[in-house]
């Protein structure tokens, strides 16, 4: 027995002179001494199992994997327009529209009743309450079409907004005629004041033909004539100062319509433009003055802040927006208040080319010039009074019930039950959107007087259409964390990081969506859950803090 032990001491003294002479890499065999034949037995103490943790020699144990699971996001579903959505006289347009377009008629549908909202703006507004006379709403909305730069955005929201055009475009004529008119009236009034000037200077020296009280009287009785401006009823890209200068102006309110959100939404995040954000918030309420102070331009006073606001985004700049105000914790409601903001499913495209329905063309118009130019008071509305700021209408008994349930189901089940923040805070200002809504359908349909359980139905019908869209865009948040980890998982597919890798090789790559700490996490967390990775953690002793690595199923690899 001690010559067997003997003898493998000898060939272990060997072996370790062999790794001296040549590295541990050599390919030499060591044959074992032929007087080797057996081992004793070893005592049972020496056979017992002793513990190692993988973490502390660095080797991950062995993970059972399961099968791998794809990767999959989807967009939550929408409920799709149809035309019982809106009024006949509104629906007969979008339906026309789209077809022949084609585009979907949610775009058409949100871009024009905004615009009919904008025309109403602060000139009249609904009193929702019987008795309470502190609660008024305006019919100014916010709004958007989502889509891809094929979706036909901008065609879609510029057919919407073609009698916007032609209403802008007389006005800009008659302010031509006014000019004119005013021309004459300030010849006139500088050529009177230069009369009692003169009459002036012979009073004071003296000349018995006029007195000096009379000439100051005249002078101050004399008024210079107002200057005419043109009516405006949407602006493209106004600063909020001019903003506040064509409101003075046009107090029932304007439509600021862009393009591209995004820009407008990005433009309220920099720095030092907090004021701006500030006037667009309450701007969407419609009911409010402002005030602007500027040391260049003065003081000025708006007395209806009203603004509408609509345009387009493409989904990933969304996206994009939305995962920023979430991970930013800056969330002031400001996306919630683009309450008629669409992202409907895709049609597939077809060719159209058929004649348009001009009765529809002719009653939109109609309705346009209606708008633009009536008094609330000869349509029914109460007038306004010293309590009271705008000439208001208000439910008559049906509506009012309808809008009671409602309400009580809104505030006590709908939100109550809500887990998405964002959708929770949206769901918190649709008592504002059915009460537009519903003035919005009840003046374009011609009504007069109180709001009817018609018009009532009709702006719960659009509400439960819109909250489905609300939803997907929202559900955008998530879906970006499923982008992310598909763009892993796809990277994993072609090798392009080695098993046990951690999340911070993972950021210095610079992948799309994985760019910061929350991405890394929220992608690992996704693969992981779908068994593409396990993390195991390593290190943290004596104080230390422990790392993660991140081993990637073998799987993966078998589908390169």
């Amino acid at each position: 027995m001690n010559n067997n032990y003997a003898n493998v001491e000898r060939g272990a003294q060997q072996l370790d002179a062999l790794f001296q002479n040549h590295g541990t890499d050599c390919d030499v065999e060591v044959p074992m001494p032929d007087d080797v034949t057996s081992l004793p037995e070893l005592p049972d103490y020496m056979l017992e199992e002793i513990p190692i943790q993988a973490e502390e020699i660095g080797v991950p144990t062995t993970i059972d994997w399961p099968e791998l699971k794809p990767i999959q996001s989807e967009l939550l579903p929408v409920r799709p327009f149809t035309a019982s959505l809106l009024p006949k006289s509104l629906a007969d347009f979008v339906m026309d529209e789209a077809s022949r377009m084609p585009c979907p008629p949610d775009y058409i549908a949100s871009a024009l009743v905004v615009a009919l909202g904008s025309l109403i703006g602060a000139h009249c507004a609904v009193k929702p309450k019987k008795n309470d006379d502190s609660w008024l709403v305006t019919a100014n909305l916010w709004g958007g079409v989502v889509g891809e730069p094929s979706a036909k955005k901008t065609p879609a929201i510029n057919t919407a907004m073609k009698n916007m055009d032609r209403l802008e475009s007389l006005e800009a004529k008659k302010l031509e005629d006014k000019q004119a008119i005013f021309a004459g009236e300030m010849a006139a009034y500088e050529a009177h004041k230069t009369a009692i000037l003169s009459a002036m200077k012979r009073a004071a020296a003296g000349k018995a033909d006029v007195t000096m009280s009379t000439s100051k009287n005249e002078l101050t009785a004399l008024q210079p004539p107002e200057e005419p401006y043109q009516r405006r009823f949407k602006s493209n890209d106004g600063t909020v100062e001019k903003l506040g200068d064509l409101l003075v102006t046009n107090p029932d309110g304007l439509l600021v319509l862009r393009d591209e959100l995004i820009g407008l939404l990005a433009s309220w995040d920099k720095e030092g433009r907090d004021g701006d954000r500030a006037f667009y918030l309450e701007a969407w309420n419609g009911t409010g003055s402002f005030n602007i102070d500027r040391i260049a331009r003065g003081s000025l006073f708006v007395p209806n802040l009203c603004l509408s606001v609509f345009g387009g985004i493409q989904p990933d700049l969304l996206t994009r927006y939305l995962g920023n105000l979430v991970n930013s914790l800056d969330n002031d409601g400001r996306i919630q208040r683009f309450q008629v903001l669409v992202f409907p499913d895709m049609a597939t495209w077809e060719w159209r080319d058929q004649l348009p329905a001009k009765d529809s063309r002719t009653v939109m118009r109609g309705i346009f010039d209606h708008l633009a130019t009536f008094d609330p008071v000869e349509d029914g509305a109460i007038a306004a009074d010293e309590y009271v700021k705008l000439p208001y209408f208000s439910f008559d008994d049906d509506a009012q019930e309808l809008f009671i349930e409602w309400s009580h189901d809104l505030n006590n089940v709908r939100i109550a039950a809500e887990e998405n923040p964002l959708m929770r805070q949206h769901l918190a200002k649709y008592e504002k959107l059915f009460c537009s809504l519903a003035l919005i359908f009840h003046l374009a349909a011609g009504k007069v007087g109180a709001i009817d359980i018609n018009s009532a139905l009709h702006a719960a019908s659009y509400i439960q259409y819109l909250e489905s869209h609300a939803r997907r865009i929202y559900g955008l948040v998530e879906a970006a964390k499923v982008t992310a980890a598909q763009t892993l998982s796809r990277r994993l597919s072609e090798g392009k990081l080695e098993d046990g890798f951690t999340a911070r090789d993972l950021r210095r790559k610079g992948w799309g969506g994985l760019g910061t700490a929350a991405e890394v996490e929220s992608a690992l967390d996704i693969l992981e859950e779908f068994g593409w990775v396990r993390g195991i953690e390593t290190g943290g002793g004596a104080g230390g803090r422990p790392t993660t690595n991140y081993s990637i199923n073998p799987q993966v690899s078998a589908k390169k």
